[in-house]
């Protein structure tokens, strides 16, 4: 565990925010929602699916791993990906596997060991399962059995930043090379390859047809998904791009590390407002809800703002709280999970706080 927290302690610390706290739940997987099952990670290593009562209170049904199953993970920031009633999971340490979302119990006979850690989410992808490794390596997986069918080998520098697929061609951006990478899907050779100013940390995100990047250096830009990866716009904002920018409505929102939430038209790259909040630090994809747009901060601070103006409606602080995940939007209520496993529930309309619930073991 020391490799991971000394990866987040030193992103913490680059970005400013006074937040390295590693004490919960390690690992920034986003909570997910399909069928009325919730799966988050209250507990470092330790998947949770249950679902929320009428009063917004999260009953647990299943954990994963069990404790009869003898199974360790490190904490999971790769999120899970949903399809039907499986989701697909990815721990820290390399540890790929199915689950029913259901019982939470194992599809496959076992967990499949990647032999390599993994940051970025998995993508199904034409009935496979790939995922990409921090050290750039992308294994191909049968994903109703496990099996490894292909593996490939393309890129340098470490990859957090979870890739998107335009048709044949897997995009990878890298940390440290600052480069995105084209990965042809049939014989694992590269496409295309452009340097850009900065690392990615934030996930790859497409609109209009376009690959989208959002940068360390603060450039968000715009791609054609060709084999030179041509260039439509780029936009200069303060601040590092860590969280994937939202697209909602037509509008891209994008939020910094320096407290900038801009809306930008996708296809022209305008930006239609700014808000700047000096002090706060958005490393995290807002959510939407009725015209109102939440934003939050690692140090618990919370923000809503009119969709369409930028208007600030709401401010709210939530003391001796820490965020990590994304919100998750569940009957109009935004379900934020802090560092220490706590669920807290915010009306997006009010900002006020409708819930608070911690699992006791």
């Amino acid at each position: 565990m020391f490799h991971v927290k000394l990866l987040l302690l030193t992103l913490l610390v680059l970005i400013g925010t006074g937040c390295a706290d590693v004490s919960g739940p390690e690992g920034w997987a986003d909570p997910v929602e399909k069928n009325d099952t919730v799966i988050l990670q209250l507990k470092r290593g330790v998947l949770s699916g249950g679902a929320l009562n009428s009063s917004g209170r999260f009953l647990e049904s299943w954990r994963f791993p069990y404790k009869q199953d003898d199974k360790d993970f490190d904490g999971f920031y790769a999120t899970p990906v949903i399809e039907g009633n499986t989701a697909f999971i990815a721990d820290h340490s390399g540890q790929v596997g199915s689950i029913d979302i259901t019982t939470g119990r194992l599809n496959w006979t076992d967990m499949r060991d990647v032999g390599s850690k993994i940051i970025s989410e998995p993508i199904i992808h034409n009935g496979r399962l790939y995922v990409t490794t921090e050290n750039g390596n992308i294994l191909v997986i049968n994903k109703d059995n496990g099996a490894l069918i292909d593996s490939f080998e393309q890129v340098e520098g470490r990859v957090w930043a979870s890739p998107v697929i335009f048709g044949n061609v897997i995009y990878l951006a890298s940390l440290d090379t600052k480069k995105i990478v084209g990965i042809n899907l049939s014989n694992g050779t590269i496409d295309s390859e452009i340097t850009l100013s900065g690392g990615v940390a934030s996930s790859l995100s497409t609109a209009t047809g376009k690959l989208i990047v959002g940068t360390l250096g603060g450039r968000l830009s715009s791609f054609t998904a060709t084999n030179s990866l041509d260039k439509d716009w780029e936009l200069s904002l303060d601040g590092w791009i860590i969280a994937k920018p939202l697209l909602s409505s037509g509008t891209l929102y994008v939020v910094t590390t320096r407290g900038i939430i801009a809306a930008i038209n996708p296809t022209n790259g305008e930006m239609l407002w700014k808000s700047t909040h000096e002090g706060l630090n958005f490393s995290t994809t807002p959510i939407v809800s009725n015209g109102v747009i939440v934003v939050i901060c690692r140090k618990g601070n919370i923000v809503g703002l009119e969709q369409g103006t930028g208007n600030i409606l709401w401010k709210r602080k939530i003391e001796d709280a820490k965020f990590l995940p994304r919100p998750l939007l569940i009957n109009n209520q935004a379900i934020i999970l802090s560092h220490s496993g706590e669920i807290i529930h915010i009306n997006p309309q009010t900002g006020n706080v409708s819930n608070r619930y911690k699992r006791e073991d």
